[in-house]
């Protein structure tokens, strides 16, 4: 059975998970001595529906990343048709994992791990998906797994959908990526090109708006900080997440940084299981990957 949310503590550090609302994390903060301090943009309390997606916290991305060019792909000899999720354009998007109340296999005091299963009316395959939360006294380690419960092969990527706050004077990446997978039509790419040296973020750069778009051979590690009240979050990622997706709307506050085991359209532009394209994973196998979250203050 999923649950209503439930936080974790651990020194200055809280989490809000909750289950129902498509496995997401609703806030992560820490609590300091001049107040609370946000890491991720706080879920509002009401509207929680698996059907509905404030842009907000952080939901994972199962079994695939991002837009699925008109909800429609080629695999195993078979062309396939899924549901298009995208509001207003004929794109699947952002996977099953966030439409759907997750459950509670265990919890403790400082971690938790949740479970979906998928019918496979929308996919190739019938799967399961787990995530584990670990919050340490530092940092919020969160894994996810997919395991093909069918009995043949399914596609499958992974990642996390992050919303962070703007704040006052903007927030700065510091991070490196080899290749961008610029937008040829309706934010769909159809390959890689040399990164740009208005978005090469070595030494750092101010978040530019108006974004949406993937990145390619991503070192796995960037710094996101916040030079108004002296805070940085850094984040990393295993071996499968190299790229990101960076999305930043004009008039908006907040930005997201998506770290994610493929780009955008992946199924539909490179061979599954081969470099750029996403996995592939027979009966009974297992598709993994995970995430750190450490925040600091000067």
């Amino acid at each position: 059975m999923s649950s209503g949310p439930f936080t974790l503590a651990n020194g200055d550090l809280r989490v809000e998970i909750d289950p129902g609302y498509g496995g997401r994390v609703t806030a992560f903060w820490s609590e300091t001595p001049a107040g609370r301090i946000d890491w991720l943009v706080p879920t509002p309390p009401s509207g929680r529906d698996p059907g509905s997606s404030h842009q907000a916290g952080m939901f994972p991305l199962v079994p695939f990343s991002n837009r699925i060019e008109n909800a429609r792909f080629h695999f195993q000899g078979r062309d396939w048709s899924i549901e298009a999720t995208q509001a207003g354009r004929p794109h699947a998007i952002h996977g099953h994992g966030l439409r759907t109340a997750w459950n509670v296999l265990e919890q403790d005091d400082h971690g938790a791990t949740l479970a979906m299963i998928h019918d496979g009316s929308d996919w190739p395959s019938t799967y399961t998906a787990r995530q584990r939360f670990e919050l340490g006294a530092t940092e919020l380690a969160v894994r996810m797994d997919v395991t093909n419960t069918g009995s043949s092969a399914m596609p499958a990527g992974l990642g996390w959908h992050p919303f962070l706050p703007f704040r006052d004077d903007g927030a700065v990446i510091t991070t490196t990526f080899q290749t961008i997978w610029p937008p040829v039509r309706d934010s769909i790419p159809e390959g890689t090109e040399p990164l740009p040296a208005d978005l090469d973020f070595t030494n750092g750069a101010r978040v530019p708006v108006g974004l949406d778009t993937g990145f390619g051979g991503w070192r796995r590690e960037a710094l996101i900080s916040w030079p108004s009240i002296g805070a940085a979050l850094r984040m990393t990622g295993d071996e499968v997440l190299d790229h990101v997706i960076i999305y930043t709307p004009l008039g908006r506050d907040f930005f997201c940084f998506e770290p994610v085991s493929h780009p955008i359209n992946a199924i539909n532009t490179a061979a599954i299981g081969q470099e750029n394209g996403m996995a592939e994973i027979q009966a009974g196998e297992t598709f993994a990957t995970g995430i750190s979250l450490v925040p600091s203050l000067e």
